[in-house]
């Protein structure tokens, strides 16, 4: 069942292959990532950036996927935490996009962002209005001072002051996809992200939730393998898993056609 190609939603190929902790020597290797869009069906993929990790250079890395393979869509990390104004955001914004990446990546954990942060709509509705993609993390478990501010109740305080703005969710609160489910159908721009959570929780009461967005939400979610997380061949099984059944048009618009569509890409 790998005829319907996949777009996967987040990758992380690195500068120097390696990836977060010190075993992962090699992980994020990127010929090995291009190796598995190949064996399973993979058209196009978003690989990130992550401040910190695998020697992300701004400049380098941009260079590095583009001359990899043209399947790759470069996403820059955005160091949200260093900025002070509106203009500082406009011209960060402005250096990333003529450098050639596709879109930002907003990572609270990482970037010790607060969702309450009062220029966070600001860089969202900018980086919109350039045709940039914005992906923000919702996984928000950390033991950091500070990280409880990141949760439902702010994330929707977020969406309310941008609710005509696009963007996409990923992770989409991994164990709290329901929640986000809801979320998402009151905030029509809004677009989910499986990454990560479609193979993570395997054999969990998730499955269920996951299958219930696959069957009643198609045209609203795209997937993803979080890789080096999870292997591409993982997110294949777990697509078809989920797809048996469902209409030709349902599986297109999970596997490719909403994110395609979703940023004109």
């Amino acid at each position: 069942m790998n005829s319907i190609g996949i777009v996967d939603s987040l990758t992380h190929p690195t500068l120097n292959s390696n990836w977060i902790k010190p075993d992962d020597l090699g992980k994020s290797n990127i010929l090995a990532l291009l190796k598995q869009m190949d064996e399973n069906n993979i058209i196009k993929a978003f690989a990130v950036g992550m401040q910190g990790i695998g020697n992300y250079n701004e400049e380098q890395y941009v260079k590095f996927i583009q001359e990899a393979s043209d399947k790759l869509i470069p996403i820059a990390f955005f160091h949200f935490s260093s900025m002070r104004s509106e203009s500082e955001i406009e011209e960060r914004l402005k250096v990333i996009s003529t450098l050639g990446y596709r879109g930002i990546k907003i990572h609270p954990r990482i970037g010790e962002l607060s969702l309450n942060h009062k220029l966070l709509p600001f860089l969202i509705q900018s980086a919109n209005s350039k045709k940039l993609i914005v992906q923000i993390c919702t996984y928000f478990y950390d033991s950091k001072r500070g990280s409880n501010e990141n949760n439902i109740i702010s994330l929707i305080s977020l969406l309310e002051k941008i609710s005509d703005q696009k963007l996409i969710l990923v992770h989409s609160g991994s164990v709290k996809l329901m929640e986000y489910y809801e979320i998402a159908r009151v905030f029509p721009k809004i677009l989910l992200d499986l990454s990560f959570t479609l193979c993570k929780y395997e054999g969990s009461s998730i499955d269920l939730d996951i299958s219930h967005l696959f069957k009643y939400f198609d045209q609203r979610i795209c997937i993803g393998s979080d890789f080096p997380e999870f292997s591409l061949f993982d997110l294949r099984r777990r697509f078809n898993h989920f797809s048996e059944g469902l209409s030709k048009q349902k599986k297109q618009n999970i596997s490719h056609k909403n994110i395609l569509d979703y940023y004109e890409l």
